[in-house]
């Protein structure tokens, strides 16, 4: 766009010389010197008229030929990233058929020698469950045949017992027959004197034999009391054992294993966790949160090889209850816990 501008500025020319003239003779004649200076100063006023119009009709064609530029650029762009994004899709097509098929063919592969090994294994299992079978069927004719040689012993034994008893207590039976006999006699006779007599000796040996009763349920009570205490001092010096020693036994606190875990998690934060037995935790879930705020500051210090043997122990025991079996899968759980409890942090 064509403009017009117009600039003033003053500008101060400062001057300064000597002057000489020559003066006409009066008495001497001669020469004199004069010194001169000041300041010029003249206002310029200049009008500047632009002519742009060449200037903007390039601009405006560069300003197209740019605006094209960008135009194909973007096309280019857009045609590339389409086309960059087909090949991808193409090749990650290719790449996760390739993998899904590598993977169904090791699957495949592995489906297939389990089937055998599962068909091997089943064949081996019917024909032990056919041995079993067999040594099952064995095992009852034997214990029929041992069940009826055992109870005609124990037949024969109650019967010479009874005569034996019989045998022993043969005058008390005697006593009892000739007691009845004589009753019903006298009850049936003219000696009707004899009753209350009768009556009495009857009632001084009912008495004895209620007394002699009384006694054997006494005798028992004091067994039961007898097996009672000695159970509840049993679980006495049980839970002595187990309890902190310089405490009264009826608020001592008792000893409980726990399992309290710190771990690195992620942002550098340390978790930590505590495992109580099913029991405790069944009771209420807030043991473990209350456990594990007790035990956050809490510093562990090192054990002794004492107390070590006595972890070891404990530990194998546990792994012998839990991982039962002797197979390959059960042995190497067992190696990598051994493993992960003697590695050092």
């Amino acid at each position: 766009m064509s403009y017009r501008r117009q600039f003033t500025k003053t500008i101060s020319v400062p001057y300064k010389g000597v002057k000489t003239y020559e003066y006409p003779a009066s008495k001497n004649g001669g020469y004199i010197e004069l010194e001169y200076s000041g300041t010029v100063q003249e206002t310029v006023v200049v009008d500047v008229n632009v002519d742009t119009t060449p200037f903007d009709s390039s601009v405006a064609g560069c300003n197209t030929q740019i605006n094209d530029l960008t135009t194909s650029v973007a096309a280019m762009n857009t045609a590339q990233c389409m086309a960059i994004s087909k090949n991808a899709d193409k090749v990650s097509t290719t790449i996760i058929d390739g993998f899904f098929h590598a993977i169904r063919t090791d699957i495949g592969t592995q489906t297939l020698e389990l089937v055998q090994t599962v068909e091997a294994k089943l064949l081996l299992l019917r024909q032990q469950a056919e041995t079993l079978a067999g040594i099952k069927q064995k095992m009852m004719e034997d214990y029929e045949r041992t069940t009826a040689r055992y109870q005609k012993i124990f037949e024969d034994l109650n019967n010479e017992l009874s005569v034996r008893i019989h045998e022993v207590d043969q005058p008390i039976f005697n006593l009892a027959k000739s007691v009845d006999t004589q009753s019903d006699r006298m009850l049936h006779t003219d000696m009707v004197q004899t009753v209350a007599a009768l009556g009495k000796e009857s009632g001084l040996v009912q008495a004895q034999i209620e007394a002699a009763t009384v006694k054997r349920h006494a005798l028992d009570a004091m067994g039961q009391m007898k097996h009672f205490l000695t159970s509840k001092a049993q679980t006495e010096r049980t839970l002595n054992s187990t309890s902190i020693d310089g405490c009264d036994d009826r608020e001592a606190p008792y000893l409980v294993p726990v399992c309290y875990m710190r771990m690195d998690e992620e942002n550098h934060k340390v978790g930590q966790k505590c495992t109580l037995p099913e029991y405790y935790s069944s009771q209420d879930s807030r043991y473990e949160e209350t456990l594990c705020d007790t035990l956050v500051d809490a510093e562990f210090g090192i054990r002794s090889d004492t107390e070590n043997e006595q972890i070891v122990s404990y530990l194998q025991s546990e792994i012998s209850d839990r991982i039962k079996g002797d197979d390959s899968h059960a042995r190497r759980v067992r190696t990598m816990i051994n493993k992960l409890y003697t590695q050092k942090p």
